[in-house]
């Protein structure tokens, strides 16, 4: 028995989406997570797609590297064809630790400072509270300081749905939305300039809309994030983000698969 619980925990499981605006394919997203030698790995792979690529042209990967309560937090790809990575260590009750910083955009990092720094979290580290809030609804609440390098800001998680009128066989099993709310007003950065502005009036130029897609704009975003418990990590169903130019929505590929451990 106890080598069975072993060997479903260290199994590695895999949701992809495509995101679309209506039928328009914007992009391709892979959702990884592994349970193996006391050490949780949660990857997420990216890439941008159609004419969202003729304003971001973005290939990247994601790692979350969790033991104990220190976080080892990895974001390497491509921007427009230039190399990026941010390698960050996160450990309560000190400062982020910046091991390596190269941006297309930002010559150095945003050096971390108290009193914000000292509860930051890496966006991996807040994407992974959100899928494990699936079996621990407690972890889809509260205010956020999010921190990527780059850019500090606030993110507001709290539960908006409880979708009661999906089928379920108990209230542990039922479908529910964890909301993510990015504070636009929040965001600092080592940029002297945001993103452009996402209140700009409705235009017809392809490029001026798909540059309202970014999260990294004036306005709030809205993510939210449709959640089935004991589907392992399969329980992210969906993903919908609110930009300007409308809902652009992510759905899980395949059916969730077999139950594993989520620590």
């Amino acid at each position: 028995m106890l080598a069975m619980v072993a060997s479903v925990a260290s199994a590695l499981e895999t949701v992809e989406m495509t995101l679309r605006w209506n039928f328009l394919k914007l992009g391709t997203v892979t959702f990884e997570q592994e349970f193996k030698d006391n050490q949780q790995r949660f990857e997420i792979i990216g890439r941008t797609a159609g004419p969202l690529r003729l304003v971001k042209n973005y290939d990247g990967r994601g790692l979350l590297l969790r033991k104990g309560e220190v976080d080892d937090y990895t974001l390497e790809g491509t921007d427009g064809g230039v190399d990026e990575i941010r390698r960050i260590v996160f450990e309560p009750g000190n400062l982020p630790k910046v091991l390596s910083f190269m941006d297309r955009t930002a010559t150095t990092h945003m050096e971390p400072r108290e009193p914000w720094g000292l509860s930051a979290v890496s966006p991996m580290a807040l994407m992974y509270r959100v899928i494990r809030s699936a079996n621990q609804r407690k972890l889809c609440e509260g205010h956020h300081t999010v921190y990527d390098g780059k850019r500090h800001y606030k993110v507001v998680l709290s539960i908006t749905n409880a979708l009661s009128n999906m089928p379920s066989l108990s209230s542990t099993k039922s479908w529910f939305v964890c909301t993510a709310v990015l504070e636009g007003e929040t965001i600092k950065s080592v940029e002297t300039v945001l993103a452009e502005a996402d209140s700009a009036v409705e235009s017809d130029d392809v490029q001026a809309n798909m540059r309202q897609v970014w999260l990294f704009g004036r306005s709030d975003r809205r993510m939210d994030f449709t959640l089935k418990p004991d589907c392992g990590a399969g329980v992210l169903r969906e993903v919908a983000i609110y930009a300007p130019l409308g809902k652009i929505v992510g759905k899980a590929a395949e059916e969730c698969g077999e139950p594993i451990m989520l620590k």
